[in-house]
């Protein structure tokens, strides 16, 4: 039945959207590359008013006007510092999916990163987001924290799966750390021996004070060795989430129910 449903929405999606050579190339007719370094130079001084605001969303795949409205929400307030996206942004990594989404992504405002998810990586999705958004890890710092993005898709792209780097990253930093990644680093059917025990390791590191998923599609909070681990829900419904840190107060805004949620992180050092 899964593949049926695979196939169907193959064929649905190709009828009705352009693509280049073949839906599985890693050929894209959008013409965006590197758009996760072409921002990273512009976060160095965002805490200029005390606090650091980011916006969050997660797995838009098969909600797409839900998405089109989260990104309308989002470009509505302009004290955001930047926006994350979780990975998921296609069902089948395609590259005509990745076409649809490039040219929605254009509309939102301001700076913007992305997660390769475990759906964005089938096939030659892996080569597409790399073309398009950049390498699959990457980190930048602004005045006061580290953030490190993270590929956790080790079923997916096994070639492109570092913990050792995500490792190093860590523990190289000297400032405190906010992680996202697609799925969460404590799932204990995805990762097993010694990346668990990698994984497990950064979770409880004193730098590492908030990590970030989506994957599992429901808005959780959890917390490991004093680390939140944030999961944001799908787009269903115009669901988003907005962070506010004030040096060690977090305070998570759902913006689809309005919920807000405040905690104190780890101090480091």
């Amino acid at each position: 039945m899964k593949h049926f449903m695979l196939a169907l929405n193959f064929l649905i999606l190709s009828s009705c959207a352009p693509f280049m050579d073949s839906p599985f190339s890693d050929q894209l007719l959008r013409p965006e590359r590197n758009l996760n370094e072409a921002h990273k130079n512009s976060m160095r001084d965002i805490e200029g008013d005390g606090r650091i605001r980011i916006a969050v969303y997660a797995d838009p795949h098969q909600h797409y006007k839900d998405l089109d409205m989260v990104f309308y929400d989002i470009n509505q307030n302009s004290h955001i510092d930047f926006t994350v996206g979780l990975g998921d942004f296609t069902n089948s990594g395609y590259n005509l999916e990745y076409d649809q989404f490039l040219t929605a992504y254009d509309s939102l405002r301001g700076s913007k990163f992305m997660v390769l998810g475990n759906h964005d990586a089938i096939g030659a999705g892996a080569d597409l987001f790399r073309k398009a958004f950049g390498n699959e890890n990457f980190y930048f710092e602004s005045t006061s924290h580290r953030f490190i993005f993270f590929n956790g898709n080790n079923w997916e792209t096994p070639n492109y799966f570092d913990p050792s780097w995500l490792r190093q990253t860590v523990d190289d930093s000297d400032k405190p750390i906010i992680i996202f990644c697609h799925e969460q680093l404590l799932d204990k059917e995805r990762y097993k021996d010694e990346v668990a025990d990698i994984f497990e390791s950064i979770v409880s590191n004193s730098k590492v004070q908030l990590a970030l998923n989506g994957h599992n599609h429901i808005f959780k909070m959890v917390e490991s060795d004093g680390t939140p681990l944030l999961q944001v829900g799908r787009t269903q419904g115009r669901h988003w989430v907005l962070l506010e840190i004030q040096g060690t107060q977090l305070c998570i805004h759902r913006m689809d129910t309005k919920e807000q949620e405040c905690r104190t992180l780890k101090s480091y050092p």
